[in-house]
């Protein structure tokens, strides 16, 4: 059966056509088209002027455009700034194996959410904050990854959803601050946010608390404070709690050794993680598996 998606009411199946990193386009790069597909496109570099449906605008560094199935489109590069950008494409079939033409990514979006989304965001494109451009690079970069050719199309059809979360993820966020009266968002919320990400993709590696104030271009006490009134937690202490919860569910469904689950998390010393997990848990690793 594979992989299905709920898209009012429907089951469908999402579908990998390719996804491409384009580099220094000039000129006209498409005429007017249409088809039923999506395209998920993500201006790196360089400048141009996208069209669309009716809209037309300048494609800038950071520009996210979503495409959705035969909505007409026709691309432009710079002819000085060439145009570099990142682009997904992919289909939804319904259970006849039949691409799906009328599907609406926002609409997807608002169904989930349980809340409209503003007609600036709908009407696009969407400006990625600098703070979420590494958190959405992630998504493609998987899917660019050269291995993919040894994947089944389950597996890059999970790839396409989970870049499909990521933007979900980018426009809500972007949608609930755009719905706040002026002065009501929160400042620094997108930063923890896009670092509670990274420290979820990169959970078994020896974050520092320096290396995550970087990517926010934070000094490591400004991301303490603004952390800690965001979510209660220190940054090391909320990353503890990511792996602690991670363990609990290693320990549970898996037959890894508790050494290995250590490792997996990041923790050279297994009694080191062991002492942490009674912590967290109120018992050894070795005595919460499932007897």
């Amino acid at each position: 059966m594979g992989l299905r998606l709920m898209v009012q009411g429907q089951s469908l199946r999402p579908e990998h056509i390719t996804t491409d990193r384009q580099q220094g386009r000039r000129g006209m790069i498409t005429k007017r088209h249409q088809h039923p597909v999506f395209h998920l496109m993500y201006v790196t570099e360089g400048e141009g002027v996208f069209l669309v449906g009716d809209r037309i605008s300048r494609a800038l560094p950071g520009y996210l455009y979503i495409i959705n199935p035969n909505e007409w489109h026709q691309f432009h590069g710079h002819e000085k700034a060439g145009l570099h950008n990142l682009e997904c494409t992919f289909l939804l079939r319904n259970e006849a194996n039949e691409p799906v033409h009328h599907a609406n990514l926002f609409e997807w979006i608002e169904e989930k959410r349980g809340r409209a989304l503003p007609a600036a965001i709908r009407e696009g494109p969407i400006e990625v904050p600098a703070a979420l451009r590494p958190f959405l690079l992630e998504g493609f970069q998987r899917l660019l990854d050269p291995s993919n050719r040894y994947l089944t199309s389950e597996l890059l059809s999970l790839m396409v959803v989970e870049l499909m979360l990521r933007v979900e993820e980018i426009v809500w966020r972007l949608g609930v601050l755009a719905a706040e009266p002026a002065g009501g968002m929160e400042a620094g919320a997108d930063e923890i946010v896009a670092l509670q990400h990274y420290m979820r993709a990169h959970i078994g590696e020896p974050l520092k608390l320096e290396e995550l104030a970087q990517l926010v271009h934070w000094s490591p006490n400004y991301l303490c404070r603004m952390f800690k009134a965001h979510t209660n937690l220190s940054p090391m202490a909320y990353l503890q709690q990511l792996r602690m919860t991670e363990a609990e569910k290693l320990l549970l469904f898996t037959d890894f050794p508790v050494f290995e689950i250590a490792e997996m998390l990041g923790y050279e010393d297994a009694s080191y993680f062991a002492r942490l997990f009674r912590r967290h848990h109120g018992r050894a690793p070795s005595a919460y598996r499932i007897i």
